[in-house]
């Protein structure tokens, strides 16, 4: 059966560049290759997202079947996401008056990140139809990962309402499950879990010394890989700390962020002067997708030292390309990378990142070992496996809000 999904994303586009912005990054992905997917499967998909720009056209088609669509709501411009809340209303509103321009009903509303879930809530009850939403990031998560920095009162307090009020509730991983339980009053019979998706078609292994000349990497050093947003979060200074205390005199690779004019890009080639490590650290800034493969089998290693990764999407691709990762252990890094196997799990510590990854490049057999392990350790994460596991929500969802409508008629 053929459904028509209206899928939100109020702060960021998935025609954004993953790694470019703090905004940017696994969720854009997500929201991309799930709607290509899920249009392969006979679904149409329009993701509705914030206008920034007034020469951004209103549609543009990125897939048969799947179009993003440009909203206005405030002015247009790039704003921080923590100030966006206020315009959801108009958001919702302007969906509605293009909707209504095109003569389309949806089957039902697909929502990402809190603020799209409360533009969402409103239009869900003006259509009468089922409302699926994903966190991606649970602020009550990020608090207890880093207790240092708080998140605002009303992201805290709008999360809750959305848990009470969705009609379902996707999470990425069992370790998110749980905490949606215990901390956030989530019941078992709203969460379904499903992993987030990679494309294991793109994100093969290319020879590693061909990578690097490709790149025009050192073929003869070390290579260590931090691969996302150059937010705190993601600790990429971590990385440049642990470089730092090693043995070993790897080349570093910092993928994320704008070359110029980026004050967290700045920060870190600062950090990097001062650990007098800045001749062999490379800001490469965000690469497009298409370029990712290459870097992920260049590097003999890449590194994941955020606070918390409510799935860990470039541990998957590094997998993936047969590169073994070495991460916090936290949150969905915990299920993607399997300790001791496909790479490292450790505490958040400098000297912890140091002393595993000294160790996985002295120990050329323990290294050939992880990266046979790696790819066949993420299967299962394929798109057309994950969006096979949405689609069934949608249709019990859909499913059942029609006989509802039918025993009210």
């Amino acid at each position: 059966m053929s459904y028509a999904v209206a899928m939100l994303s109020i702060h960021t586009s998935p025609l954004d560049n993953p790694g470019q912005t703090k905004d940017a990054g696994g969720m854009n992905v997500y929201i991309r290759e799930l709607a290509k997917e899920l249009a392969s499967q006979d679904v149409k998909v329009d993701i509705f997202t914030r206008r920034t720009h007034e020469n951004l056209p209103q549609v543009v088609h990125i897939f048969p079947n799947v179009r993003v669509i440009h909203i206005k709501a405030g002015p247009m411009v790039s704003l921080h996401k923590n100030d966006l809340y206020q315009y959801t209303p108009t958001f919702a509103r302007h969906i509605e008056e293009f909707r209504r321009r095109e003569s389309i009903t949806y089957d039902l509303i697909h929502s990402h990140y809190w603020i799209s879930g409360i533009a969402a809530l409103r239009l869900a009850d003006y259509w009468n139809v089922p409302h699926v939403t994903m966190f991606h990031t649970l602020a009550r998560l990020k608090q207890l990962a880093n207790p240092n920095e708080t998140e605002p009162a009303l992201r805290l307090e709008m999360e809750q309402q959305l848990i009470h009020q969705a009609d379902r509730i996707i999470a990425a991983t069992e370790d998110e499950y749980q905490h949606m339980l215990r901390y956030c009053g989530a019941t078992p019979h709203q969460v379904d879990v499903i992993p987030c998706g990679v494309d294991l078609k793109l994100f093969v292994p290319h020879d590693r010394q061909e990578a690097r000349r490709y790149l025009g990497l050192a073929e003869d050093r070390p290579t260590l890989l931090f691969a996302g947003r150059l937010d705190p979060f993601k600790g990429p200074d971590q990385l440049l700390r642990a470089a730092a205390l090693m043995q070993e005199d790897a080349q570093i690779v910092i993928a994320g962020g704008m070359l110029t004019g980026d004050a967290d890009l700045e920060n870190l080639q600062q950090l990097a002067r001062t650990l007098q490590i800045e001749q062999r650290v490379h800001f490469v800034g965000a690469r497009p997708r298409t370029e990712m493969p290459w870097f992920y089998s260049a590097a003999d290693v890449t590194v994941i030292p955020s606070y918390h990764e409510t799935f860990g999407l470039a541990a998957v691709e590094s997998l993936g390309c047969g590169t073994p990762v070495v991460a916090t252990r936290a949150g969905g890094l915990m299920t993607v990378i399997h300790h001791d196997e496909t790479g490292f799990l450790v505490p958040r510590c400098p000297g912890f990142f140091a002393e595993r990854l000294d160790i996985l490049l002295k120990d050329a057999s323990l290294h050939a070992r992880m990266s046979a392990a790696a790819r066949p350790s993420v299967q299962q994460f394929a798109w057309e496996h994950v969006a096979r596991q949405v689609l069934s929500i949608y249709h019990n969802l859909i499913s059942a809000d029609h006989c509802l409508v039918a025993l009210q008629s």
